[in-house]
C-alpha cells in the first residue's frame, strides 16, 4: 500500500483503502471502495473535492506508482537526499575533503524547495508528505527542511530568509556525524553519558560551517540552537525566548514533529495527531508560541475527505480545516450528511473529539 498524491494518480491504479467524498453543493457523501480501479473521471472528481491523494495497491511488479509527496517532485526529493548524504560524508572525512560545489548545491536545492512550496501555499502537509525514505538520518533532514520552510512561509519570511532556512534545516544534524554510530543507532534509550555525547552535535555542526566559512551567521546560529527550548531548558547554551535565533526556534518545532512521527529502534512512532497535541501542549514552554501557530496552519492530521470516528461514537467525514486547531476540524456525520459540526468553534461540540481515523465498509456506514 502506497500513498499517491492527487497529481500522481493515473487510470488503472487500484485503491487499497476506501476514499470518502463530500460534495458541498449537494450535501451528499459518496465512497470509492478499496479495490476500485481508478478512471480519469474518478481522478478528476477527487481533485474537484480537494482530496489530497489516495492509498493505492502496490506490489513488486507495479510500475505505475511513484510514492512521492506533493508538491515536491520525485527528482527534487532524490536530489535533496543524495546531496544531504554527500555533505554529511564530507563532514565525516574532514577538512581535506571540503567540496564547495556540494555546499552550493545544497543552497540551490533549498531554493527549489522554497519555490515548490511557495507555489502551493494553500496545501497542508500530512505525515504522508514527509515520510519517503527508510534511512532515518537523511529522511529526517529532508522532512525537517520541508516543514521548516512551510512554517517560514506561514510566518511571511522573506525569500532570502527562506532559502537560508531551508539550507539550515537540510543540514541541521550534520554534527551527528561526530557521534559514534553505535550511539546513534542504539536500539534502546541512551544512558546519561551517551546523551551528553549526543548533545555535542549542534556545536560540532556549527563549528564545521564556521571554521570553513561554508555558511553565513544566520545559518550557523540555526544549526547551533535547534535544540534550545523557549523556557531555557534546552542545549547547548540554555538560551530562552528571543535569545534563541528564529531559525533555531522554527527548526526546533519541525525537528520534534518529525522525530515523534518517525519509527525509532526504541519506540513506535506517534500518530500525527499525538505529535501535534504534544507540540501544542509545549507551546510557550519548549516552543515559541508564534512558531507553533504558524506550524498549526501547515500540518493536517485529518485532511479533507478523511473518515474519522468521533468520541460520541459517530462516523464522520472531514469537510473543512481549522487553521489554529487542526485536531478539531469541521466534520459532517454520516448519520446526517446535511449537518456540519465545527469541533473548534461551536460550543455544543466542544466535548467531542476525534478518537481515530477509520476505515469502515459501506455496510457499517448504513448500520450507523
Amino acid at each position: 500500500m502506497t500513498f499517491v498524491p492527487i497529481d500522481q494518480l493515473a487510470e488503472g491504479m487500484m485503491l487499497d483503502r476506501d476514499v470518502y467524498l463530500y460534495d458541498c453543493s449537494t450535501c451528499k457523501i459518496a465512497m470509492l471502495r478499496s479495490g476500485q480501479v481508478l478512471t480519469q473521471a474518478y481522478i478528476n472528481k477527487l481533485g474537484e473535492l480537494q482530496v489530497l491523494g489516495a492509498y493505492i495497491h502496490s506490489d513488486e511488479k507495479s510500475e505505475l506508482i511513484t510514492p512521492v509527496p506533493s508538491p515536491i517532485k520525485p527528482e527534487l526529493e532524490q536530489e535533496a537526499i543524495t546531496n544531504i548524504q554527500r555533505v554529511f560524508e564530507m563532514f565525516d572525512k574532514g577538512a581535506q575533503h571540503i567540496n564547495i560545489h556540494c555546499i552550493n548545491q545544497t543552497m540551490a536545492i533549498s531554493k527549489k524547495l522554497v519555490n515548490a512550496l511557495k507555489m502551493n501555499q494553500d496545501m497542508k502537509l500530512s505525515i504522508d508528505n514527509l515520510k519517503m525514505y527508510d534511512d532515518y538520518t537523511y529522511n529526517h533532514s529532508f522532512g525537517v527542511s520541508v516543514l521548516s520552510i512551510a512554517i517560514g512561509l506561514s510566518m511571511n519570511l522573506k525569500m532570502t530568509e527562506l532559502y537560508d532556512l531551508g539550507f539550515c534545516a537540510l543540514l541541521h544534524d550534520i554534527g551527528k556525524m561526530a557521534v559514534p554510530i553505535e550511539i546513534i543507532s542504539k536500539p534502546a534509550r541512551l544512558t546519561d553519558e551517551e546523551f551528553e555525547i549526543v548533545k555535542q552535535h549542534p556545536e560540532k555542526g556549527a563549528e564545521f560551517f564556521m571554521q570553513h566559512s561554508l555558511a553565513n551567521n544566520r545559518i550557523c546560529a540555526g544549526v547551533l540552537t535547534h535544540h534550545e527550548k523557549f523556557n531555557g531548558t534546552g542545549y547547548p547554551s540554555g538560551l530562552s525566548g528571543d535569545q534563541i535565533p528564529l531559525f533555531g526556534r522554527i527548526i526546533s518545532v519541525a525537528d520534534v514533529y518529525d522525530a515523534l512521527t518517525s519509527v525509532r529502534p526504541y519506540r513506535n512512532p506517534s500518530t500525527p495527531a499525538e505529535a501535534i497535541e504534544y507540540i501544542m501542549g509545549a507551546s510557550g514552554s519548549a516552543f515559541d508560541v508564534s512558531v507553533v501557530e504558524a506550524f498549526l496552519k501547515k500540518v493536517s492530521p485529518y485532511p479533507i475527505g478523511s473518515c474519522v470516528k468521533l468520541s460520541n461514537g459517530e462516523i464522520a467525514i472531514v469537510v473543512e480545516q481549522n487553521d489554529f486547531h487542526p485536531l478539531r476540524p469541521v466534520v459532517r456525520p454520516f448519520s446526517d450528511p446535511e449537518k456540519t459540526m465545527d469541533l473548534y468553534r461551536e460550543r455544543e461540540y466542544q466535548n467531542i473529539v476525534i478518537d481515530d481515523v477509520c476505515n469502515v465498509t459501506a455496510g457499517e456506514l448504513l448500520a450507523n
